[in-house]
């Protein structure tokens, strides 16, 4: 966009003033390239920052590579936070396995246990981390699915190459 305006210094001249503005096609390509790299609210400070430096990619440049980074990962945890926040998951406690326990599900005698079946560090038995295992896949807790399994991993002598549904075969517990 170009006007003219009156010289300040010389009496009776004129200047062309020289206005940059953005093209909407750089506007999109710009929130385009931060929604890609940054995400939403990247996208929306894309479009911010080159609306503000008139439509110059140097300066727009210098102002989101370092800010992409940063933006993500702050999104990220805001919605860990939310999701978090959002569903709250049951804990399983002595008086959640009681609902566990009414299920029919064939548990062998305490004999022919593995020695495994007792924690190393003194928490639960296998076979109730077995029954918990089944609960939360039922309920669709992916969260718990693999905090149990993984302390299922950590807390019993498991052999190596075994999944946490076969240890719990052994004791008994058949879960999916």
């Amino acid at each position: 966009m170009t006007t003219t305006t009156p010289d300040p210094i010389t009496p009776n001249t004129e200047r062309v003033m020289v206005r940059s503005t953005v093209t909407g096609f750089e506007q999109g390509i710009a929130a385009l390239t931060g929604l890609l790299t940054a995400g939403p609210v990247g996208a929306l400070a894309s479009w911010g920052v080159i609306r503000g430096v008139q439509g110059k990619w140097a300066p727009w440049a210098i102002l989101g590579i370092p800010a992409a980074p940063v933006l993500g990962f702050i999104q990220l945890a805001t919605l860990g936070a939310i999701l978090e926040s959002s569903s709250p998951s049951p804990s399983y406690t002595p008086s959640n396995t009681s609902q566990i326990q009414q299920e029919s599900v064939y548990q062998a005698p305490q004999s022919n246990l593995p020695s495994y079946n007792m924690s190393n560090t003194g928490g639960t038995t296998l076979v109730t981390k077995c029954r918990q295992l089944k609960q939360a896949q039922s309920n669709f807790e992916l969260g718990d699915v693999f905090t149990i399994g993984m302390s299922i991993g950590e807390e019993h002598s498991v052999p190596m190459f075994t999944s946490p549904q076969e240890d719990c075969a052994t004791v008994g517990v058949y879960v999916d």
